[in-house]
């Protein structure tokens, strides 16, 4: 095993990796929570594609300086917890607040985005923010629907056309049975 310094230098480097690969990052309190809520919340992070660490404040905050971040410095007290987004900034944001909303000993305090420390009003405004995913949706939905109108509008003639052929057939169809029941009586 390395030298105590060796070893926390690598812990300054991931944790320094972690800043910057994700896209936003939430500190919130978590004192008091278990084991398993602490699992539960890892798995459903790992699901929105983000991840939780518990880091040592000291280090954090080294490692925060070493990337030229000094706004977070008065929120690395007690226990903190960080909750980075890796795929965008709102998915790990949003399952940090649902579950602080869930659980009283999960306390968001504040978060980083777009190179700025965010306060918590800022932090649950972003989590309410509609995720990449949901957007893409309703984007790709706003491109669909007037090429739907316009599918709909090209068939509707020939769909009126089908339907008149339709009743000619069943009217012939109807004067055949009447001139069969004529030759028949």
């Amino acid at each position: 095993m390395g030298s105590p310094r060796k070893i926390k230098e690598s812990k300054i480097d991931l944790f320094q990796n972690e800043v910057t690969e994700s896209k936003a990052i939430v500190l919130a309190e978590y004192k008091g929570l278990t084991v398993h809520d602490m699992e539960d919340l890892r798995r459903k992070l790992r699901e929105a594609g983000g991840r939780l660490r518990v880091f040592k404040n000291t280090l954090a905050r080294v490692a925060f300086h070493n990337l030229g971040i000094e706004a977070l410095d008065d929120d690395l007290t007690g226990q903190v917890a960080f909750v980075f987004s890796k795929k965008d900034a709102v998915t790990g944001t949003k399952v940090a607040s649902q579950f602080a909303k869930q659980k009283e000993a999960f306390k968001l305090r504040s978060g980083w985005f777009d190179g700025r420390r965010l306060s918590l009003e800022e932090v649950k405004s972003l989590a309410s923010l509609p995720s990449k995913k949901e957007l893409q949706a309703g984007f790709v939905g706003l491109l669909a629907a007037p090429l739907t109108e316009f599918v709909v509008t090209l068939c509707a003639p020939l769909q009126e056309f089908l339907a008149t052929l339709d009743a000619k057939v069943a009217k012939m169809e109807k004067i055949e049975i009447e001139v069969e029941v004529e030759v028949a009586a």
